[in-house]
C-alpha cells in the first residue's frame, strides 16, 4: 500500500503537537514520524502486536486510555496520540542539548520504557564522575558531557544495573527500533530530495 496518504496528517499532528521536530530538525522534521510509524506498524492501521499494542504507532490499551483515544485504530487518533506521546517523552529530556540524541532517547522511552532510559543515563552520569541523581547533578551545577548523547547512554542500556522496578530492559530491541527508524528516516529525507531535484 501506498504510505502518502497518511503525510498530510502526519505534518499537521506534528505542527500541532509535536513543533520541535520543525524547529530542531527543518522542514521535514515530520518525516521522523512517518518513518516511526513504519518500524511501528508497517502503516497497517490495524496491526495488533503480541503484546496487544494497536494501530499505526501500536499504541498500548493504558496508554491509549490515558491519551483520551476512543478508537486506537482509527489513523487519525493513532497518529496524534503516538505523536503527543513522543512529544512528552521528548520534552522530559531537556537535560539532553544534542537534538538528535534526544530524540532518539524519546524513541528508545516510547519503545521500552522512560524509566530505564533514565537509569541509563544515570549510569553514564557515573561513568564520567558526576552525580547519579538527577537533582543532585543539578545541584552540582548541571555539569555537561558526553553522557548527553545517544552513543554513550545507549551503552548503558545492556549495563547489569540498568534496572527499573527490579527488570533489566530489552536494550538490543530498543537500540534497534531506535536505529532502523533512523534509517528509515534517511531513506524517506533521500526521497523527498531526489523530488526536490526533479528526479
Amino acid at each position: 500500500m501506498t504510505t502518502y496518504i497518511y503525510d498530510p496528517v502526519i505534518h499537521m499532528t506534528v505542527k500541532e503537537h509535536f513543533p520541535e521536530l520543525f524547529d530542531h530538525f527543518g522542514p521535514l522534521g515530520w518525516l521522523w514520524i512517518k518513518a516511526q510509524i513504519w518500524q511501528e506498524s508497517r502503516f497497517d492501521p490495524v496491526a495488533v502486536s503480541p503484546v496487544g499494542a494497536m494501530g499505526l504507532m501500536q499504541i498500548m490499551p493504558g496508554t491509549a486510555a490515558e491519551l483520551g483515544l476512543s478508537n486506537p485504530f482509527s489513523p487519525v487518533q493513532s497518529i496524534k496520540g503516538g505523536v503527543r506521546y513522543l512529544a512528552t517523552q521528548y520534552r522530559k529530556l531537556a537535560e539532553i542539548p544534542p537534538y538528535g540524541s534526544r530524540l532518539r532517547l524519546a524513541f528508545a522511552s516510547y519503545n521500552g520504557d522512560r524509566g530505564y532510559v533514565n537509569v541509563a543515563l544515570a549510569l553514564a552520569r557515573k561513568g564520567e564522575g558526576l552525580p547519579f541523581g538527577f537533582h543532585a547533578w543539578r545541584k552540582a551545577g548541571s555539569l555537561p558531557g558526553v553522557w548527553q548523547t545517544w552513543q554513550q547512554a545507549s551503552r548503558f542500556l545492556a549495563d547489569p544495573d540498568c534496572l527499573a522496578r527490579g527488570r533489566r530492559p530489552d536494550h538490543e530491541q530498543m537500540t534497534d527500533y531506535v536505529q532502523r527508524i533512523e534509517a528509515r528516516a534517511q531513506h524517506y529525507l533521500r526521497e523527498h530530495a531526489a523530488k526536490g531535484a526533479g528526479a
